[in-house]
């Protein structure tokens, strides 16, 4: 590439620190939707927002990533970037290291027409001096693999793919990793490599790289790189989740991995499992662990709109493999929950969110049916003039209730009836929905 040489800026490179961390992105505390401008991301085209998301974060054993993260569709929308904390000056040579955690529901063809996904870049010139890719394993649709490409090409024969010998499951959280060397000297003679799950605890050797572009074709895109982009440019982009991205580099490549620090700091526990269902009147939590230690207790958390939560309970942390906890109160719709972890310093750490759709919403449930003495009604949550009223096999109302706002559960004593057959009428507003409840 073209590069400008200035002994001027040469001596000011020589008095600064030879490397440093200058991207760091989890997601953390995004709002779920648009990503738009949050965390000063700066949007650029139009159409479909870029959209962050927080159920089944992506989890990658030793590696750190947030309780949000970021998703692509194949669309033709908007391509946000955020800047460095500091520019990277190319005019020397360098090693810029990037790492991040993908999962891949789909993608597209890798003989066909890919677009790039990550992209480092200086956002004064539109070039793209280096491109991750996505594509699907030929001849399998339920594989995928990964890509790099340098310089202004767009011929997908030019992409170093991952061999179509490894075997990379759609739907499935991977760490990928990319070393970019930088030769000052003009020509194409810069190099890229790509690494999948490697390991984290030293320097990764170039021979072991999944995918190698040696002496690559480059672009004239000046003297600074200085932010990242992610894509969705077309049908060809895939549909994809991305998160902890971290980006450093340094006058070698050993400077440079250690300022990349790609180890997390180790978790106190290590959530394998976090699930919801129905079970009658109630909704059961359980969560699987592994790895406990100074946790003292799980706080459960629910939220009705996914954003803002209320701790509802807790369980104290006891050394177990599996935990759980029953709400006794579910919505009337859609429930979210997340556990709140929280250790022995009083610091904490959030689970990923999970969902439940209530079938409350539509109907109503009667326990015991038969029924004795006390029927638990099971329904909607009452609106202020919500009632139930149970009807005798004549037609007759013999008995009705008046419900408190907001209330999902209502009791009704039965014992004095005579047996037979009785209709359950809930109302609520419009909403009529009825059940035959047994009196024995």
């Amino acid at each position: 590439m073209k590069k400008i040489y200035s002994l001027i800026m040469a001596l000011a490179i020589a008095m600064i620190a030879n490397a440093q961390l200058v991207f760091l992105e989890n997601f953390s505390g995004f709002t779920v939707g648009n990503l738009g401008t949050q965390g000063s991301w700066v949007q650029s085209g139009s159409g479909t927002d870029v959209q962050i998301s927080s159920t089944s974060p992506l989890i990658y054993s030793g590696y750190t990533s947030g309780t949000q993260f970021a998703s692509v569709s194949p669309v033709d929308g908007t391509d946000p970037n955020k800047l460095f904390t500091s520019s990277i000056n190319t005019n020397t040579n360098l090693t810029v290291y990037m790492s991040f955690v993908v999962r891949v529901a789909s993608a597209p063809a890798s003989d066909g027409s890919p677009v790039y996904s990550i992209s480092l870049i200086n956002t004064g010139d539109p070039d793209r001096p280096l491109r991750f890719y996505i594509a699907t394993e030929p001849g399998n649709a339920n594989e995928v693999r990964f890509g790099i490409l340098t310089g202004n090409s767009t011929n997908v024969n030019n992409i170093a793919w991952t061999p179509t010998t490894a075997s990379f499951a759609t739907n499935t959280t991977f760490l990928i990793l990319i070393r970019y060397d930088n030769v000052s000297a003009g020509g194409n003679n810069d190099d890229a490599y790509l690494w999948v799950n490697p390991v984290l605890t030293s320097e990764p050797a170039t021979g072991t790289a999944n995918a190698t572009l040696l002496d690559a074709n480059e672009a004239n895109y000046g003297a600074v790189l200085n932010a990242i982009e992610i894509s969705q440019s077309s049908i060809n982009s895939p549909d994809a989740d991305f998160d902890g991205f971290r980006i450093a580099y340094g006058t070698t490549s050993a400077i440079a991995w250690t300022n990349l620090d790609a180890v997390g700091a180790p978790l106190p526990v290590q959530l394998t499992s976090f699930n919801a269902a129905e079970e009658g009147f109630s909704t059961k939590l359980v969560w699987n662990v592994a790895e406990e230690s100074g946790i003292t207790s799980y706080e459960i958390e629910k939220s009705t709109d996914g954003k803002n939560f209320t701790a509802i309970g807790s369980v104290k942390a006891a050394n177990l493999k599996t935990y759980s906890y029953t709400d006794m109160q579910p919505g009337s719709a859609f429930s979210y929950y997340r556990l709140k972890l929280i250790e022995m310093d009083g610091t904490f750490k959030y689970s990923y969110i999970i969902s439940v759709k209530s079938k409350l919403s539509t109907t109503i449930s009667l326990l015991p049916n038969p029924v004795k003495s006390i029927l638990m009604v099971q329904h909607p949550k009452a609106g202020a003039a919500a009632h139930i009223q149970i009807i005798n096999a004549l037609g007759q109302m013999v008995k009705e209730i008046q419900l408190p706002a907001n209330a999902v559960i209502s009791n009704i004593d039965m014992s004095g009836f005579t047996s037979g057959l009785y209709h359950v009428v809930f109302k609520n507003g419009s909403a009529v929905i009825k059940k035959t409840v047994l009196k024995h």
